[in-house]
């Protein structure tokens, strides 16, 4: 029994073809079914249209024969669309676009119809915030019409990120913004007058070659080092994330001014999308790195574009409801790659930036199937701001510093759909009064008024699905700290940073990330590991004898399954939170044999305890790194840190706490960058160095606030277990560190509490 391979879908078998009932009229189609399945499925027409059906006059092949194949397509048996690693029974992509055509769509009818728009409109009237956005939006329409003066076409020069001056992105930005504000007004107004500036802008995109950035052209990103699931074998680049931005703006555009544009100014946007979006892809997905890498970014951008591109050409080309489906497909992969608790891989900033504006895509689909296709329906996305809201402070990965993540009318779709009243209290606290859109999405997706913002009784959170956890009283200042100890799975954006943390005082990071500028153009190719941002060195972890940990994943070399770190335990209480990491597997095991961190917070006094567990041979030389954000000295005596926090001038101090004796000391790090200016960063780090005086050693670090200057603080290693001790405000503090667990003893007045 021969099988057949259905790309990125399942595998089927010749019987099980043979077996679908086709419709008589196809019954030679369906005999070359074999052939045709050796691409995708939702490929059969674009192939069997050049090899069966040449001579067919064009316009019978996109009336009579797209609808007769489209039923024919919509009848395979659910499980040649299946993918093999999830169920997705009762997504049926192909059979939720013939009702997309059964119900005959008329301009606009993306993301709102004539009926639904009046619903923006009588939020405009009756509430005085979105009257103000529309104003707003006027006044911005009414510049774009009154200028006469545009930027000149510009090079696509692959070296931009050399200059940081991405000039090309900037004329492509002026444009497919301009064009969809114009067009949107259009929509609001039935002025036409914006129309025909919208398509003047739209016409601008439509005469470029290309909309793939020169920083993704062969040269530039053929070296890199790709995410997980794409092939080392990747040469195809025409299709990257601003094409996905430019091919989702100009559906947009397309579907707004319908009306009123003519047949040959419809042919040019249609004409643009075809050959800048569509057709790069069609029959050719698998020759795209970013279609199979579902951990991505770059998978909710380009899915989401080329898909709302298709969508928004359904009543001139029904034939491309294939590419509706692919994109579908590709979607939902990309959205259940979120973990049931809605942490993301590639960090919080990434969690949100592919979805930005991407999430139009799953609206429309939802609009137009009557809720048949709900690609919103994702586990990860039932908690939408999990990860924004837990993970305030998380800056690990490439990306954003520490702070609130996302675009607010993003999030009021997310919210609207998930009715999540933990995500209305992260849109409430945080993207709202200055860091409120006022964009034309915030009319398009309002801020919902029937869920409740409720705020989340505890503070702190474990992700397991990536392995990180947050650590705090309350959202509202303190002591909060981010810890990871992640598998090394991601050489797109992961670091080498297996068991480090990151230490927020009052909103200002005391301890955290070396921070991360724009990209230059050789960051994510092979030698990435030799940025310090990426390298161990630049991150608050353990070395012996400067033996770094492992790279999972180079050029053009196998996948090292199984190295990175974990998170053993993780606990939270009213008193005090811990957690517990392991992150041996980080190493190659020549110096380090074994590394746990322990990290514990006593949310009564914002104190943070470290206990480090290493194993290695004895004279070793033993460095736990901390990188300072706020300014930081060391005392004379190297015995003690001090901090001082950037805004609020707040103070915290640092103590190793060890019964060898240790260095502590302030250096300088330095990183390049391959750009004209600022081409290297002097990075200061502290040192806490010892010398191992045996196989196994063990080094504790306190935080704690500058009131407590001084702090009596000691690491007793007698007993069973080490314990930490203090005294602060008349009571005793006991830390008891097992390897598996943190017992807690507190003593008031002589008496165990």
């Amino acid at each position: 029994m021969k099988k057949i391979r259905i790309t990125g879908s399942a595998v089927a078998t010749e019987e099980a073809i043979r077996a679908a009932r086709w419709p008589d009229c196809f019954t030679e189609f369906a005999m070359t079914a074999r052939s045709c399945f050796a691409m995708t499925a939702h490929n059969c027409f674009a192939m069997t249209a050049r090899s069966r059906f040449a001579m067919t006059a064009r316009s019978r092949l996109k009336c009579s024969l797209a609808k007769c194949l489209l039923c024919c397509l919509c009848i395979i048996p659910a499980t040649l669309l299946a993918r093999q690693d999830r169920d997705v029974a009762g997504r049926d992509y192909l059979s939720a676009g013939k009702d997309i055509l059964d119900r005959k769509p008329e301009h606009p009818y993306l993301l709102f119809d004539s009926r639904s728009k009046q619903d923006i409109l009588d939020r405009v009237k009756n509430d005085p915030e979105y009257a103000q956005i529309m104003d707003l939006l006027l006044q911005q329409g009414r510049r774009i019409m009154l200028n006469t003066t545009e930027p000149q076409k510009v090079f696509n020069d692959p070296a931009s990120r050399y200059y940081q001056l991405p000039s090309w992105e900037s004329y492509v930005s002026f444009y497919l913004g301009g064009a969809q504000l114009l067009a949107f007004l259009y929509q609001m107004t039935d002025d036409e007058a914006y129309a025909r500036k919208a398509f003047h802008y739209a016409d601008k995109l439509c005469e470029l070659e290309g909309w793939t950035a020169g920083a993704h052209r062969f040269d530039i990103i053929y070296p890199r080092v790709w995410p997980y699931g794409a092939g080392d074998d990747e040469v195809v680049f025409s299709f990257d994330i601003t094409t996905g931005d430019c091919a989702l703006g100009l559906a947009l555009v397309y579907d707004w001014i319908y009306p009123a544009m003519n047949r040959a100014q419809r042919d040019r946007i249609r004409g643009g999308l075809l050959e800048n979006a569509i057709l790069r892809v069609r029959g050719n997905w698998e020759y795209h790195w970013w279609a199979s890498a579902e951990r991505c970014n770059w998978s909710a951008i380009c899915h989401g574009g080329v898909g709302l591109a298709a969508l928004s050409l359904l009543t001139e080309d029904p034939h491309l409801i294939d590419v509706v489906a692919r994109s579908c497909e590709g979607f939902e992969k990309m959205a259940s790659n979120y973990g049931d608790d809605n942490g993301w891989a590639e960090g919080r900033s990434y969690s949100f930036y592919g979805i930005r504006d991407a999430v139009a895509f799953p609206d429309a689909v939802k609009r137009l199937t009557g809720g048949k296709v709900n690609l919103f329906d994702t586990p990860g996305w039932k908690h939408p701001a999990d990860f924004a809201l837990f993970g305030l402070t998380g800056a690990f990965n490439d990306g954003a510093a520490a702070g609130p993540v996302g675009y607010s009318y993003t999030y009021n779709k997310l919210i609207a759909e998930s009715r999540d009243e933990t995500a209305m209290y992260y849109l409430q606290t945080y993207l709202s009064g200055e860091r409120r859109s006022s964009s034309m999405w915030e009319l398009i997706w309002p801020r919902p008024t029937d869920v409740k913002a409720v705020k989340p009784v505890v503070a702190s959170k474990y992700f397991p699905s990536i392995d990180w956890a947050f650590m705090r009283r309350d959202f509202d200042g303190g002591a909060q700290v981010a810890v990871k100890c992640a598998p090394a799975g991601d050489p797109h954006h992961g670091h080498l940073d297996a068991g480090s943390f990151i230490l927020t005082w009052n909103d200002d990071v005391i301890v955290g990330e070396v921070e991360q500028r724009f990209y230059d153009q050789f960051f994510f190719n092979d030698v990435r590991f030799d940025y310090l941002y990426v390298r161990s060195p630049g991150h608050n972890v353990v070395q012996v004898n400067d033996e770094e940990q492992i790279i999972a994943k180079r050029k053009d070399q196998p996948w090292l399954e199984g190295t990175g770190g974990k998170i053993d335990r993780f606990e939270t209480t009213p008193a005090f939170d811990y957690t517990i990491m392991d992150a041996t597997k980080a190493y190659p095991g020549k110096q380090l044999k074994r590394w746990k961190r322990t990290v514990a917070l006593d949310k009564e006094n914002d104190i943070v305890l470290l206990l480090d567990r290493v194993a290695c041979a004895k004279g070793d030389k033993i460095d736990i790194l901390f990188h300072p954000v706020a300014a930081a000295t060391v005392d004379g005596d190297g015995k003690t840190a001090r901090f001082t926090a950037r805004t609020r001038q707040a103070e915290m101090e640092m103590q190793p706490l060890s019964s060898t004796p240790y260095q502590l000391t302030r250096q300088t790090q330095y990183t390049v960058r391959v750009v004209k200016d600022d081409p290297v960063q002097a990075i200061p780090c502290l040192y806490v160095t010892l010398r191992a005086p045996s196989a196994n050693t063990l080094i504790g670090t306190a935080f704690y606030p500058g009131e407590l200057k001084g702090l009596d603080i000691s690491l007793d290693e007698s007993g069973k277990n080490p314990v930490i001790r203090y005294t602060v405000n008349g009571k005793s503090y006991a830390y008891e560190f097992a390897e598996n667990e943190v017992k807690f003893d507190l003593i008031e007045n002589g008496e165990l509490i």
